[in-house]
Parts: C-alpha cells; sequence; structure tokens
C-alpha cells in the first residue's frame, strides 16, 4: 500500500483500513483533493469521518492547501479494470506485447489476467508486476490479483492471440475436399507468412466474408476473407462455367486457396486471385467460436432510431422483398488510417435493420491510444482531444456484439472495414467470422444502371439519397443502411 494508507491508519489504528488513497491532484495552488476508494457498505465510514479523515490527510501529508475529498464507490467491471491496467502497463514500453493479451475477471478475488514470455518475465517480475500489484491495491477496495500466465512462445513457434493462435509459415494439411479445381495438398502457406508478391501459392486459413459483386462493366464477381486471428487474405474470385465459390455453408471452415498473391505494401496487406479452392483440416489453426450474447451492454447503449423520412421507404400496401427480412447491422469505422495491421479504429457507428426498417444505431468513438495524423483529421473531423479518455476497441467489442448478434452485417466497401472488426473480435473471443456479410459498393451497379463511381456519396446520388455529415461512422453507417433498403427496393420492383 502507499503511504498515505499505512499513514492514517498507523495513526488510527486501522480505523480506515478498508479505503483506498490512489491519488492527490491540485486543482489549482490554493486546493488539494485526495481520492479515496471505498466498497458501497463502506461509504458511511467515509460520510461519518470526514472532518477527522480530512484533518489526517493534511498532516501527513503536509498539506498548506485546502484539502477535498472526493469519494469514489469501488464497483468494478471487467471492462474498466482492464482499461485501467492497460492505462498503467503503457508506461512500460518493455512489456507493450501484452497488452492485447489483457483481461478481467469479476469475482472473489477479482483477477486480471495476461500472458506474458518467460524471459521477458524475469525482466518484469521485479519492476513492473510489483508495480502492478500495488497500482491494484492502490485502486481497488476489492481486492484484485494478477494472475500472470508464463507462455514459451519461443518453445511453440507462435505468438500469443487471445483466442486464434497466429500460425507458422506453413501448415501440415489432410483431408482436402475440393471445392473448386482439383486442389489436393499435404502443406500450405499461412496467411501472416504473405509479404511479397507470389505466384502459385497454396494459403491456409478461417474462411469469412463471403460477398457477391457486381463491377460497373456488369461483371459478376466474389470476395471472401481468410484469417488466421491477426492477418486477414483479401480472396478474389471470378466465376465461371464451374460456377460461385462464396456460401454462408463455408463460414468458419478450414479452406485452402490456390493462385496468384499481390501485395499492397500500402495497407500491409495480401490479396489472393483465386484459381481452385478446398475445405480441409489442419493443426494450429483455431476457430473463435460464438459465446453467448451479454445479458447487458456496459460501455455503449444502443438508441432508438427515429427519422421521418424513413416511413416512406415502403408504404403500407408494398411488399417487403425477400433479400430485407429479418435483421441486418450496418456499420463504418473511421481509422487512424488504411493500414490493418498498423493502424486503430477511433469511431465505430452502426444502425440496425429489422425487416426493411431501422430500428436502433449504436455510435462511439474509440481511444486509438496513439496521435490521429493531421490529414486524417481535416477529412473525419475526429482529433486526438475527441478520443482521449474514450473507451478503448476491446472494451467497445462486447457490446457491439450484443447490438450485432444473430444479424448479418452491411457495409460501403466491406473490405476495408470487416478487418478492422474481424481482428478485434478475435483478439477478445468475439467470433463475427460467422456472419452473411453484403457490400452496397457491389449492389450499386445491379440497381443504379450506368453509375460512374462506386463511392458512398455516388451511390446516394444515384438513389436521390443525400449524407449531411460524410466521413463520420455513424452518419455514413445511416447512409448505407439507406441505400441498402432502396437499392433491394428497386431490384424488386425489377422482378
Amino acid at each position: 500500500m502507499n503511504e498515505i494508507y499505512k499513514k492514517v491508519n498507523e495513526k488510527t489504528s486501522g480505523k480506515f483500513s478498508a479505503l483506498r488513497f490512489p491519488k492527490v491532484t491540485f486543482p489549482d495552488n490554493t486546493h488539494a483533493v485526495v481520492t479515496v476508494v471505498c466498497k458501497k457498505e463502506d461509504r458511511r465510514l467515509v460520510d461519518g469521518n470526514k472532518f477527522e479523515l480530512t484533518a489526517l490527510l493534511t498532516e501527513i501529508c503536509g498539506f498548506t492547501a485546502q484539502v477535498s475529498i472526493n469519494i469514489v464507490d469501488d464497483d468494478p467491471t471487467p471492462a474498466n479494470i482492464r482499461a485501467a491496467v492497460v492505462a498503467f502497463t503503457e508506461r512500460f514500453s518493455y512489456v507493450s506485447s501484452v497488452l492485447h493479451t489483457i483481461s478481467a475477471e469479476i469475482g472473489t478475488p477479482c483477477k486480471v489476467k495476461m500472458k506474458m514470455h518467460g524471459a521477458m518475465y524475469e525482466l518484469a517480475k521485479n519492476d513492473y508486476v510489483v508495480r502492478l500489484n500495488e497500482f491494484l491495491k492502490n485502486n481497488y477496495a476489492q481486492e484484485v490479483i494478477a494472475d500472470i500466465e508464463i507462455v514459451d512462445f519461443a518453445a511453440s513457434g507462435t505468438t500469443y492471440s487471445a483466442t486464434v493462435a497466429a500460425p507458422t509459415k506453413e501448415y501440415a494439411v489432410r483431408n482436402c475436399k475440393p471445392i473448386l479445381g482439383n486442389l489436393n495438398v499435404e502443406t500450405a502457406q499461412s496467411v501472416s507468412s504473405l509479404t511479397a508478391n507470389a505466384y502459385n501459392v497454396t494459403v491456409c486459413g478461417v474462411f469469412a466474408m463471403p460477398t457477391e459483386f457486381m463491377s460497373k462493366g456488369g461483371r459478376k464477381y466474389e470476395r471472401f476473407l481468410l484469417y488466421d486471428g491477426e492477418t486477414s487474405l483479401q480472396c478474389r474470385y471470378s466465376p465461371d462455367s464451374r460456377g460461385g465459390i462464396v456460401s454462408p455453408e463455408l463460414l468458419s471452415k478450414k479452406v485452402c486457396v490456390f493462385g496468384n498473391v499481390e501485395y499492397e505494401s500500402a495497407r500491409n496487406e495480401a490479396s489472393i486471385y483465386v484459381r481452385e479452392m478446398c475445405t480441409c483440416d489442419v493443426d494450429g489453426l483455431t476457430v473463435t467460436q460464438p459465446k453467448p450474447v451479454p445479458n447487458k451492454y456496459e460501455r455503449v447503449i444502443p438508441q432508438p432510431y427515429e427519422e421521418f423520412v424513413q416511413s416512406s421507404m415502403f408504404e403500407a400496401a408494398s411488399e417487403l422483398p425477400p433479400a430485407l427480412k429479418g435483421g441486418f447491422v450496418v456499420f463504418d469505422f473511421e481509422t487512424t488510417g488504411l493500414s490493418i495491421v498498423y493502424d486503430k479504429p477511433t469511431e465505430l457507428g452502426a444502425v440496425r435493420i429489422e425487416d426493411g426498417r431501422i430500428t436502433e444505431y449504436f455510435s462511439t468513438l474509440i481511444d486509438p491510444r496513439r496521435p490521429i495524423p493531421p490529414e486524417v483529421s481535416a477529412k473525419t473531423g475526429i482529433t486526438d482531444d475527441m478520443v482521449k479518455g474514450q473507451p478503448l476497441f476491446e472494451d467497445v467489442l462486447p457490446d457491439f456484439y450484443k447490438f450485432s448478434y444473430g444479424c448479418s452485417f452491411v457495409c460501403h466497401n466491406i473490405s476495408f472495414d470487416f478487418p478492422f472488426l474481424l481482428k478485434g473480435g478475435n483478439r477478445c473471443g468475439l467470433a463475427f467470422g460467422d456472419r452473411k456479410t453484403y457490400d452496397t459498393m457491389g449492389i450499386a451497379p445491379l440497381a443504379i444502371p450506368g453509375i460512374s463511381k462506386l463511392t458512398l456519396d455516388k451511390v446516394l446520388e444515384g438513389l436521390g439519397l443525400t449524407n449531411e455529415n460524410a466521413h463520420r461512422a455513424y452518419h455514413d453507417a445511416a447512409a448505407t443502411a439507406k441505400a441498402f433498403i432502396a437499392m433491394h427496393k428497386i431490384l424488386a420492383q425489377k422482378k
């Protein structure tokens, strides 16, 4: 415990041992504020002894300024414990690689869990670990302990990810069942091993994001992702006489694809033009399993969507197109940049569609824990000051998982947004890769013949819709939802 705690309880024979004194702040030169943390049942101890406690703190700390007490009830949640420990850990650069392994559990005692390399632990055990335990003791009246799992990454040949072990450069593959061509292999490269252009490559990963597209020229093609937890591979296929390959039945299955790889250095992301494909069995590649939907929202609470104009999108006499039956969540990210490897989300906005009607919206800024480039702020209007102190991405995702549970996903240019969601979800143990997906950019050429560009603003223009606040996540998501509904109405009328 810190010196304030020790001296207060020495002078009072442990009278205030249930309290914690994590920090002192000085709003001005004449005033000092001491934060006092206590359990709800100990609130009376503080309220009934404020004068005595204030006098003790003034004496012990040698304050000449006026002292006041800021009482904080100790009612921790996994999200706020984790956020506090992440912020604390970021002060120790040599253990920064553990940040995405941190989680918290409420119990008796509460636990902060993380994974750490054995060699790193040897460096940290007399410094970071000691300070972390002191931090937990000083900031929580309830018992919160650090539960550190020592992992020998070198021996396993893997890098830790919260739910999906990152693969080695090559997998042993078995039980190939061809879907396209006669692909039958014994080995395949991992998604994360692709760092340059390559020809005639076989790659293995988990299947996600099956999406059908129509080019401006009227040619059909398909996209999907292979992922290994941390890294995504964009896959593209042009259907021929053999037919299409994207299917919801393949979601979360392990597959191999064969084709030519192109590597885009700007996004640190690879893509492959698929010629053959098969399902397979492979060790060392784990699929994130769906979790039960959380009982309540913790950080971001959805709000009812109310807008007069949507009531006229389907008149009572109009029949709801079959393609719009059910639930859809349309989402959009704003990020610090274009790289799925290096950049982070700064905002997540989404709306929920139920049977062709927008019912709720979900919107939050996100602290990326890194500076936002000026050119990005100029485009989005999101600044460093706006995101400072906002929830971390990992703390927002459980709420978004609840909001989107059981729904298909819709985006405009889903190939950009979905990898961020997939990667973040895998780190948190949340399965987003098992959903059907739709891209309004791919639907637009069918609904708006002759469209010259497939940007969101051009799609909206072609539909007679507007977006008054472009490049903000919620507004872009709402505009995309309106476009999705309007285009399916047009397509239904054409049939």
